[in-house]
């Protein structure tokens, strides 16, 4: 089971890859990750962002439903913390690393409480 963890940790995905491109790329750092594929295209076959040459593109973000949990609450970061280059840059607000992206979303007034 470990060996399958440590596999899955150690594969790119666009999220990952986008984390990396936050602290290779400066104009990467002021984008939100919705509005990242107006400046930077996903190359498949090398796993990797790169910078775009065409203006337009539109990108999309997967639906996650609300009654998903820790998913709802990881989009709901992404859609407002701009230039993240980790999961824990994420949910780490004024110094202070919350241990779930719902306590973040909290500190940072996204929520109002448990009920929202």
């Amino acid at each position: 089971m470990q060996e399958i963890v440590d596999q899955a940790a150690e594969k790119d995905t666009v999220l990952t890859t986008y984390f990396r491109a936050n602290e290779t790329h400066e104009a990467a750092c002021n984008l939100l990750y919705q509005d990242f594929p107006n400046k930077f295209v996903w190359v498949e076959k090398k796993k990797k962002w790169k910078i775009r040459q065409r203006e337009f593109a539109i990108g999309h973000m997967y639906y996650v439903h609300p009654t998903s949990g820790e998913c709802f609450y990881l989009c709901l970061l992404l859609t407002t913390v701009k230039g993240a280059i980790s999961f824990e840059h994420l949910h780490t607000e004024n110094g202070v690393l919350y241990p779930i992206f719902k306590t973040a979303c909290i500190a940072l007034g996204l929520l109002e409480d448990d009920n929202e």
